[in-house]
């Protein structure tokens, strides 16, 4: 299995052969055997997705290394809601901005949205009225690993990614491997 995986790591033929060890990862899931070991040309999270979106063909991948969540001032500061209506007015603004952002990530293509932080309910709310598929990885590392696999660029600002900023899987799918749930891009 590990030459099979440093094989499906070789650059094509014209140049030189070499081996990023990087590219050759293990992810280990207790329950199983050696018979159930693979290699999986692509990567594989040791996670759940997070929402009801479970499985995505020619997918196209927008990675944030920030949450998906409202944006923070650097200041605190307090507000004063001196009616319900004023409160209300307060959260429609905050669900109307979340709602136009996640739209703007929707109409830019992409179908899977990764976030190097948490993902807010209402955040979650409407990525699945998109039908996006949402993972969260909280590793840079493995957030790093991600965006080389499938080619995307790590957005520090939840905004619309362009074009070149998404990347691209074939399939995207959650699968249950030794009783565990876990997303596999291939």
């Amino acid at each position: 299995m590990v030459a099979k995986a440093c094989v499906n790591v070789m650059p094509p033929k014209p140049r030189k052969p070499s081996i990023n060890v990087d590219n050759v990862r293990v992810a280990k899931i207790v329950g199983g055997n050696v018979r159930d070991s693979q290699v999986v040309r692509g990567m594989v999270v040791l996670r759940d997705a997070e929402g009801t979106v479970k499985h995505v063909e020619n997918a196209k991948v927008a990675v944030f290394g920030v949450g998906i969540e409202a944006s923070e001032t650097e200041t605190k500061g307090t507000v004063v809601l001196k009616s319900a209506e004023e409160l209300r007015n307060y959260t429609d603004g905050e669900e109307a901005r979340m709602e136009a952002t996640i739209k703007a990530i929707a109409d830019s293509g992409a179908t899977v949205v990764v976030s190097g932080g948490s993902i807010s309910e209402i955040a979650l709310h409407y990525i699945e009225k998109f039908g996006l598929m949402a993972l969260k990885i909280v590793s840079k590392f493995e957030l790093r690993r991600l965006c080389r696999a499938t080619g995307a660029t790590a957005l520090v600002k939840l905004e619309a990614p362009t074009e070149a900023d998404l990347g691209r899987a074939d399939v995207v799918a959650v699968q249950e491997l030794s009783g565990r749930r876990v997303v596999v891009l291939r």
